[in-house]
């Protein structure tokens, strides 16, 4: 593909309310994960160094919600989009959202949900991963770059 298009959002931040289309914020109180088919739950530590903030792909997965909770207190960056667009044209890109997490909450993924990060705001993050084991054939990608052409830059 020719020249990459840049498509910027700025990040907001994590709350409840806004991000309640997306999933659960994790803060307090109970959460709600979900699996699917023959689906278990993973814990693992996932861990990321810094980089630009420009999401190239979005991820999404079918059979289990996914839990990500920074250790530490550390600040990070989480782009999302609802579950209904396919990003097959360059209007999809209107539905993508970015949120700043402070480091004292995490989140839980909704099924369908389109997502990229979270990725620190500081040198590095580990981020405690609850997800389904088979994740590996449960990731849809929606390749931004590759086929739309255009980069979503985030602006804090």
């Amino acid at each position: 593909m020719g020249d990459v298009r840049t498509y910027t959002i700025r990040a907001e931040p994590l709350s409840r309310k806004a991000f309640e289309p997306f999933g659960q914020v994790i803060d307090e109180g109970d959460m709600q994960m979900e699996l699917r088919g023959e689906e278990v739950f993973h814990l693992n530590v996932l861990s990321y160094d810094r980089r630009p903030l420009v999401c190239d792909h979005l991820n999404r997965h079918h059979r289990a919600t996914q839990a990500l909770v920074a250790l530490g207190g550390k600040p990070t960056l989480l782009v999302v989009a609802p579950p209904e667009p396919d990003f097959a044209s360059p209007g999809d890109l209107e539905t993508v959202r970015a949120f700043v997490c402070d480091g004292w909450a995490g989140v839980n993924l909704a099924l369908h949900v389109w997502h990229w990060g979270p990725y620190p705001l500081t040198d590095h993050v580990d981020l405690v991963n609850v997800q389904g084991r088979f994740f590996a054939t449960d990731n849809e990608v929606a390749h931004l770059e590759r086929d739309l052409g255009t980069v979503v830059e985030v602006l804090l």
